[in-house]
């Protein structure tokens, strides 16, 4: 601890930041090899001599197009069916045929007419059978011209989709069913109606539709049909059979944007392998690669600035935890020492761990003590750095383990690092006190809990070698955080306090020089300060305090008595005379006070800890000398009553206020004639009341509440040392 003071002092202002850029570069090397640039060399259809994985996530555009290409070839065109066409080809076929019926009617009606009309009259006095005087007319029928006709002003009333039909057959074809026989029509009706009622049923697109209209007339030539008839009825499905299943562009479209939109960009993900080592590299290696920029001639540096905007974000968090805090420059400085060796040693711990699992040792990462770091934060730190260190040490797992950047394991250890280190400062415990043992079994059982639940994330078997390692290795981290940290922090204690448990435990040692040179020539001072250490030890362990220190300390506190042990009544020899009656009391005063002065001088001559020097500067704070200065007032009415306070400083901590009760009630008792537990009350009592009112404690921390129970710790281990014993009768001896 005084080599930190004393370069602390040495460098002055410039001792933070110097610590800062020391920890900030002993971090930024632990973590540069697995981060440092490199350009790859790395040739077509040459073997890989290592495993190479993305250094970053990005999409092979190339790629992602080709696959959308693809799904857009593979999208079938949408075809709409329409039933409604076979009643409409059929209607057209059937209006077809009544107005052939008409036609014919309608010719036959004025063939019969002309030849009426072509009829000669006949006389009327001409006599019933006799033979006629007139010769008939002969009257030739419709040509085929004059049918034609009337068949064409019938067909330009009809629908226009139907007028469009008729126009397609050729005017021999509408001829030759006008002139066809009554049968011959129904015949071929039927047989037509039959065809293409069949066939519009069915699907037909529009490449079918010429086999389908083959398939039509095949099958009229089984009708027993005249060939013009076969040629007229080939010539009406040809036209009357079309397709019905239409090609749907707008739904084809549709189909189309959707495969588009259900193709997944394809992603290179950082962490991915791209390359395996002693894999041939082949041109799709070498194209992503390059969409990467691994093949650049300039390295990348994203990994370094990542890690060094980290380091930064650590130290702006450190400097405003301590500006929360209220820390002094001399607390934020130790502070920060042991925080910037906590997180290196953490660090160096995982690098070790990282070099050991690349030598073969798989999983051996989760072997990491996570929760070490916690515990010694809740030793020696504040919560809030505590807190800062188990949120950046997972975080720098990332840069140490870079083999798995990128991937799930990844993400595993950083959980795993994160809530074993939440477990282990989830418990509070004292540096001068055992760690629970019930944090041993939470760290275990909860790391246990913790990658099993990994392991299930990662969708593992659960009965593997694999992942019954991973979990032995993360209980085992808990019993070896727990271990570490228990041989650890007494050894931390003596580098960071004064009052360190090893340092206390060696100095209350009765073979220390300056408690062996007290015993010899100070027996009743010696005395005395084991008296008030027992009291001390107690009151301050009723309150919470530091009892193993309060007890040290009491041991050293009166050592500057070896100066002049005589001058103290302690040491007096039975029947020895008061040297200070030789004395005027402002000579007397100033040996007293040599006391505190002198003590002081020699425990810094032996280099004791600081902390105990201030419990002997301050034990009797700036109280009063009362019977000296009494003895001035008598020769000197205008004595001053400054001149007889002690020059302190006042109690600083709960424990030297605690030494400072006791030192007094313990002299104080054992001057008593015949003390009993009621004068023993009163006076401490009255004894910590004067202490209050002179102001004795306004610079420490203790309260009321702490300074009651003070009370009755000293007053029951006052009455049990000095209590009254009761006077046994004298017996007669006998005869």
């Amino acid at each position: 601890m005084r080599a930190f003071t004393a370069l602390r002092k040495k460098v002055e202002k410039f001792f933070v930041p110097l610590i800062m850029l020391l920890f900030s570069s002993a971090l930024f090397l632990l973590m540069y090899s697995g981060i440092k640039p490199a350009i790859l060399d790395i040739q077509l259809y040459q073997v890989a001599e290592t495993t190479i994985r993305a250094n970053a996530t990005v999409e092979d555009t190339a790629q992602t197009e080709a696959n959308q290409k693809v799904a857009e070839d593979n999208v079938a065109p949408v075809y709409s069916f329409n039933s409604e066409t076979q009643k409409v080809q059929l209607s057209k076929v059937q209006i077809l045929f009544v107005t052939i019926e008409e036609v014919q009617k309608e010719a036959n009606k004025i063939y019969s007419e002309k030849v009426e009309s072509s009829q000669p009259a006949i006389p009327e006095n001409t006599n019933e059978g006799s033979e006629s005087l007139a010769t008939p007319t002969t009257v030739e029928p419709l040509t085929e011209e004059e049918k034609y006709g009337l068949f064409q002003n019938k067909a330009k009333s009809l629908e226009q989709e139907t007028q469009e039909f008729i126009s397609e057959l050729p005017q021999w074809a509408i001829t030759a069913l006008l002139e066809a026989p009554a049968g011959t029509l129904t015949t071929l009706n039927e047989a037509l109606t039959t065809i293409i009622s069949e066939k519009m049923a069915q699907s037909i697109r529009l490449e079918e539709l010429k086999e389908a209209i083959e398939d039509a007339q095949d099958s009229i030539q089984y009708v027993e049909l005249e060939n013009t008839y076969q040629r007229v009825a080939n010539l009406i499905l040809e036209h009357a059979i079309i397709e019905n299943n239409i090609f749907n562009e707008q739904a084809t479209e549709q189909a189309r944007q959707e495969a588009l939109r259900n193709v997944q960009p394809v992603m290179i993900l950082q962490g991915q392998v791209i390359v395996q080592e002693g894999h041939v590299v082949d041109s799709t290696d070498m194209h992503q690669l390059e969409l990467l920029g691994m093949l650049d001639d300039e390295p990348s540096y994203h990994m370094i600035y990542s890690l060094i905007i980290l380091l930064i974000a650590q130290l702006v968090g450190v400097y405003l935890i301590s500006k929360i805090e209220s820390l002094t420059s001399q607390e934020f400085s130790k502070i920060l020492v042991l925080y910037s060796l906590i997180v290196i040693v953490s660090v160096a711990i995982m690098k070790g761990l990282q070099l050991l699992q690349l030598a073969g040792i798989d999983n051996i990462a989760f072997l990491y003590p996570a929760a070490l770091a916690s515990m010694l934060a809740n030793a020696f730190l504040t919560p809030k750095f505590g807190y800062l260190l188990n949120t950046f040490l997972p975080a720098f797992s990332i840069f140490i383990y870079t083999g798995y950047r990128g991937t799930t394991n990844a993400l595993v250890i950083v959980v795993i690092y994160a809530l074993s280190g939440l477990f282990g400062a989830l418990m509070r415990q004292r540096k001068e006190q055992k760690i629970p043992g019930k944090l041993l079994w939470l760290m275990i059982v909860g790391n246990g809990i913790v990658m099993l639940s990994m392991i299930f994330y990662l969708n593992q078997p659960i009965l593997t070698f694999q992942t019954l390692s991973m979990v032995t290795y993360s209980v085992f981290s808990g019993v070896l955080a727990y271990a570490l940290a228990t041989i650890l922090i007494p050894y931390i204690d003596v580098y960071y306090a004064d009052n360190a448990v090893l340092t206390l435990t060696e100095l209350s040692n009765p073979n220390q020089p300056l408690l062996k040179l007290l015993l010899t020539k100070s027996p009743g001072t010696y005395h005395h300060s084991l008296m008030v250490a027992n009291l001390s030890s107690n009151a301050v362990s009723a309150i919470g305090g530091d009892s193993l220190f309060a007890r040290v300390a009491c041991y050293y506190h009166d050592v500057g008595k070896l100066t002049h042990p005589l001058f103290f009544v302690e040491n007096l020899p039975s029947g020895m005379d008061n040297p200070h009656n030789l004395l005027s009391p402002y000579e007397s005063k100033e040996i007293i006070f040599g006391h505190v002065s002198e003590g002081v001088r020699m425990l810094k001559e032996a280099k004791l800890p600081q902390s105990i020097i201030d419990v002997c500067a301050q034990h009797h704070g700036t109280t009063l000398m009362k019977y000296f200065y009494a003895q001035a007032k008598k020769e000197n009415s205008e004595a001053k009553e400054s001149d007889f306070r002690y020059p302190g400083p006042k109690p600083q901590t709960k424990e030297a206020a605690v030494i400072n009760i006791a030192d007094s009630a313990e002299a104080a008792c054992r001057s008593m004639s015949k003390p009993t537990k009621q004068s023993i009350e009163e006076f401490v009592h009255e004894l910590i009341v004067s202490r209050i009112k002179d102001g004795q404690f306004d610079e420490c921390d203790i309260t009321m509440k702490e300074l009651r129970i003070v009370e009755a710790a000293l007053v029951d281990n006052l009455v049990g040392t000095f209590h009254s014993r009761i006077e046994y009768p004298k017996t007669e001896p006998t005869k």
